[in-house]
């Protein structure tokens, strides 16, 4: 029979759930913690042993939403412990510095980026410090965890570790380190080429950082790594093609590093990459048809930049691809009738590229897509009508073209899930169309700037949760219209500039917007 829970053990999980404030956001309840139980048997807590002996080994407490400071040190012989999305601030215990049998440590918090350009939207008020749990010395808090094999701190703040953030990691005691995930730490710096000296890494995760210098050629070397995440940075140089080599590789993601050069490398067909994303980089050079070898690539994003070529017909066999990204003024033609193969396709980005012509009526083929991004490249023509049969699509970006025609928003209101538009800057004329409230999406982020606007969208009075709109360099003239202030509670960013509006059409601007631009237009007076 198992070994119910030690007494030792039962009680300093008492006296840690004494320090927690469970609130109403709370996932994670704890309600089945209480005295003369078998612990063993408590939500979020698992005991060792094939039969279990009675000492607490793992402790999951994700999105608990509460934090405590102490009393860790009391469960030593945990070996798991996930504090992840728990909305912790402050500094990380000092007990937990002290679990020296801890194999896998978790405080990070999830994040999403609904888009580069949209990053402000995204983080929001995580500038404000109050929201960051904070290590100031990553070394000391891992010093003593000589069995670590996973460590994840997506959103800890390490900034105060400076650029020696990455030795003082290498120069702490843990050879057997897998998983090293720091996703949006604040981190700066260089990535020290010692970090290939943990030799056991699978995973190197250090997106959304402020790193900078050049990719270690010395991770080529790691030959266990699976996963290299080093999106979203300011890394610069050659990028090392011996790591696109490695065939051991399942991911590598370098996007948004606009300073990184390189080319591809030809594929052999034993590769094992299911991602590769070298898009939004200073990537040229040929895009090689091998890259149809990688049959089990999910998610591909290439870039060139001063090699001008079309893109290769070979990506069109990838019919397991669900997000396929082209950067580049180097990608040239029109779309390729091939991507009607890609039925499996989430995510279609063409951006900053100098592909053009119309947008296909083939595109209306892919009804798996959630995100359509065809912007700042020179497509031309109308907006086809087969892009509204593309009903699970949350996202659609086709600004920064030069498409024509007059545009109905209630065309839009066809896609039930969509929340973020942007048609700005072609020369559309944006209409509203017929509006009934009971079809009109609730939008997030609406982008009508340059739209030959001449008159306030009506729909707008239906979208209570809008938190971006942005209808400048229109026509439209009068008063913006009181419905709107008493509708757009959770409004953050509005622009309006570039019209001919006479009134903001309220007494006072609502105090929790946190952007307004109302310039260039035809006040007089005071505003509010």
């Amino acid at each position: 029979m198992p070994v119910p829970c030690l007494p030792d053990q039962s009680a300093a999980l008492l006296r840690l759930k004494r320090s927690f404030t469970i609130t109403n956001d709370s996932q994670c309840t704890l309600a089945s913690w209480r005295a003369g139980t078998d612990c063993c048997r408590w939500e979020g807590v698992r005991c060792g042993g094939a039969n279990g002996d009675g000492r607490v080994r793992s402790l999951d407490l994700a999105s608990l939403k509460s934090w405590a400071r102490h009393w860790f040190e009391r469960l030593k012989h945990l070996t798991h412990l996930n504090l992840s999305d728990a909305s912790i601030q402050g500094k990380i215990p000092v007990g937990i510095r002290h679990l020296t049998n801890l194999v896998s440590l978790d405080l990070s918090t999830t994040f999403y980026l609904i888009d580069q350009d949209d990053y402000y939207l995204s983080f929001g008020t995580w500038s404000d410090p109050s929201w960051w749990v904070v290590e100031p010395n990553i070394g000391s808090l891992v010093a003593n965890l000589s069995s670590l094999r996973e460590l994840y701190l997506g959103r800890v703040d390490l900034s105060d570790n400076g650029e020696d953030w990455c030795t003082a990691l290498t120069n702490s005691s843990t050879p057997q380190l897998q998983v090293l995930s720091l996703r949006h730490c604040r981190l700066f710096g260089p990535i020290c080429t010692s970090l290939s000296s943990i030799h056991s890494l699978t995973e190197i995760n250090l997106q959304y950082n402020d790193l900078y210098g050049p990719v270690p050629d010395s991770f080529a070397d790691l030959h266990f790594l699976r996963v290299l995440d080093l999106a979203d940075n300011d890394l610069e140089g050659l990028f090392p093609k011996r790591i696109l080599q490695n065939r051991n590789l399942t991911t590598v993601h370098i996007s948004y590093n606009t300073n990184i050069y390189g080319s591809l490398p030809n594929f052999s067909p034993d590769s094992s990459l299911t991602t590769l994303i070298v898009s939004s980089t200073n990537f040229s050079g040929p895009i090689p048809s091998s890259i149809g070898n990688l049959k089990s690539l999910n998610e591909l994003g290439v870039a060139s930049n001063d090699f001008r070529q079309e893109l290769p017909s070979s990506i069109g066999q990838l019919t397991s691809l669900k997000l396929l990204e082209a950067t580049g003024a180097g990608i040239v033609g029109t779309i390729p009738s091939w991507i009607a193969n890609l039925t499996s396709l989430v995510l279609l980005r063409f951006s900053n590229c100098g592909l053009s012509g119309p947008i296909p009526s083939s595109i209306g083929n892919l009804k798996n897509l959630t995100r359509l991004e065809l912007y700042r490249c020179n497509f031309y023509g109308t907006i086809s009508p087969h892009i509204f049969n593309l009903t699970h699509l949350k996202v659609m970006y086709l600004h920064s073209n030069n498409l024509t025609g007059t545009v109905e928003l209630s065309s839009f209101w066809k896609l039930p899930h969509l929340f973020s538009l942007n048609l700005s800057g072609n020369r559309l004329t944006v209409v509203d169309g017929d509006v009934n409230s009971s079809h009109v999406n609730n939008m997030d982020i609406l982008r009508l700037a340059s739209c030959n606007m001449s008159k306030f969208p009506d729909a707008l009075r239906h979208m209570s949760f809008i938190h971006y709109l942005d209808l400048s360099d229109n026509k439209i003239p009068g008063a913006i219209p009181q419905w709107a202030w008493e509708t757009w509670s959770q409004l953050v960013l509005l622009n309006i500039s570039h019209n001919k509006f006479s009134s903001v059409g309220c007494n006072a601007l609502p105090v929790d917007i946190e952007s307004v631009d109302l310039s260039f237009n035809q006040f007089e007076g005071p505003i509010c």
